[in-house]
């Protein structure tokens, strides 16, 4: 009987490797759902991004570039899922009435609406297939930073996702309010 029951044990053990067939652990899996990961950065809180984000080189979460004498604020958009040659493209849009809001309500201590002549965006950002995400900057002239009309303020933007050419937006975290310290970013000035 105890020999009956090893003989089908081992048929069973030897059935269950032979159903795996090579490759399964590279298919696709997960939902596919377009996101900003800046939104994320306060655990769920709320998708304020604040810049800069730190002190350190290792916290930066903006650049100077001389060439062009611009402050270069690093934002991106990312899919979830693990899915192969799944190129996509979102449109990058500034949400002014959500921004109005956030200023009406007096959410950011000295919180300004970003002024549309200060900053640039991308219209959109092109992910490539074996890509889950891309980065982009929103772009504010070094020299406007330094008129006086902004000491003391937050600039405030929330800055979203629109129309994607492939899967869905996820339901949260499709938006990011950067809030530019104007004081704090003056020490990286040039």
């Amino acid at each position: 009987m105890k020999k009956i029951a090893l003989i089908i044990i081992a048929v069973l053990f030897l059935a269950g490797f032979s159903g795996c067939e090579n490759g399964e652990g590279t298919d696709d899996y997960g939902f596919a759902y377009i996101y900003m990961p800046q939104a994320t950065g306060s655990g769920g809180l709320n998708n304020n991004y604040y810049v800069p984000s730190g002190d350190s080189t290792y916290t930066y979460n903006f650049k100077i570039d001389a060439d062009k004498n611009e402050l270069q604020i690093l934002l991106g958009v990312l899919r979830s899922g693990d899915l192969s040659n799944a190129a996509y493209s979102v449109d990058i849009i500034a949400r002014t009435d959500t921004t109005a809001q956030i200023i009406s309500d007096g959410l950011v201590e000295n919180g300004m609406i970003f002024p549309a002549s200060l900053y640039s965006l991308p219209q959109k950002v092109e992910v490539a297939a074996n890509e889950s995400g891309a980065g982009f900057y929103m772009a504010v002239p070094v020299e406007a930073l330094k008129n006086d009309s902004y000491t003391d303020k937050k600039l405030v933007l929330t800055v979203g996702l629109a129309n994607p050419s492939r899967f869905e937006l996820s339901a949260t975290n499709t938006n990011t309010v950067v809030i530019l310290d104007v004081n704090a970013i003056r020490a990286h000035l040039p």
